[in-house]
C-alpha cells in the first residue's frame, strides 16, 4: 500500500517531467495558458487522489494525457453552453443604465466598438484584469495590487503590458475613431 508521503512524491515528479507538455497541450486546446493552468493543476489534485494500483502498472503518460485531454474537452464543452444559453437568453436582459465600458464604447461605431472588446477579450487574463480595473473601473494601483493579489508593481506592469498591446493591435481603430 502506499503512503500518502509517497503519492506525493510520485506526482511530483509526474509533474516535473510531464508538467510542461502537458501544459502546452492544453493550452493549445483552449487558446489560454492561464486556463490551461488550471486544467493542469487540477489534474495534479486528480493523481494525487487516484488508487496506487489503478495508475501504477499503467502508461503514466498516457493516463496523464488522456485525463488532461478530457477535462480540456469538458471545460470546452461548459465554454460553449454558457455561450449559447447567454445568446439564447440575450433578447430577456433588460436594459439598464450602460456601464462605464460601455459608455465609452458608445462613442464608437459598432465595429469599432465590437473590435475594441475582442483586444480587450484577447488581452493574457491578468493584463486584461488590471486594464478593467484601472481603466473600467478606474481604480489606483495599490487597489488594483490588492483585488488581484500582486504587488503594485506588478499592477502597473500588467496595466503597462496590456495597454501596450492594445495600442498596437487596435491602432487602426484609434486612427479612425480617436482614442476612447
Amino acid at each position: 500500500m502506499t503512503t500518502g508521503t509517497e503519492s506525493a512524491h510520485r506526482v511530483r515528479s509526474w509533474s516535473e517531467r510531464y508538467g510542461p507538455e502537458l501544459q502546452r497541450h492544453v493550452a493549445a486546446m483552449l487558446g489560454s495558458a492561464d486556463e490551461a493552468r488550471d486544467i493542469v493543476q487540477d489534474l495534479w489534485v486528480t493523481a494525487l487522489r487516484a488508487r496506487p494500483e489503478r495508475v501504477d502498472g499503467a502508461n503514466i503518460r498516457a493516463w496523464l494525457y488522456r485525463v488532461a485531454t478530457r477535462r480540456a474537452l469538458d471545460h470546452l464543452s461548459a465554454r460553449r453552453r454558457r455561450s449559447d444559453l447567454l445568446a439564447a437568453h440575450s433578447d430577456e436582459l433588460e436594459p439598464g443604465p450602460l456601464p462605464p465600458a460601455d459608455a465609452a464604447l458608445g462613442r464608437l461605431s459598432e465595429a469599432a466598438a465590437a473590435r475594441v472588446r475582442e483586444g480587450v477579450a484577447e488581452l493574457p487574463r491578468r493584463q486584461r484584469d488590471a486594464v478593467w480595473l484601472r481603466w473600467i473601473e478606474q481604480l489606483d494601483y495599490p487597489t488594483i495590487a490588492r483585488r488581484m493579489d500582486v504587488s503594485p508593481e506588478a499592477a502597473r506592469a500588467n496595466v503597462y503590458h496590456g495597454m501596450k498591446k492594445l495600442r498596437r493591435d487596435l491602432a487602426e481603430v484609434w486612427r479612425e475613431e480617436g482614442p476612447i
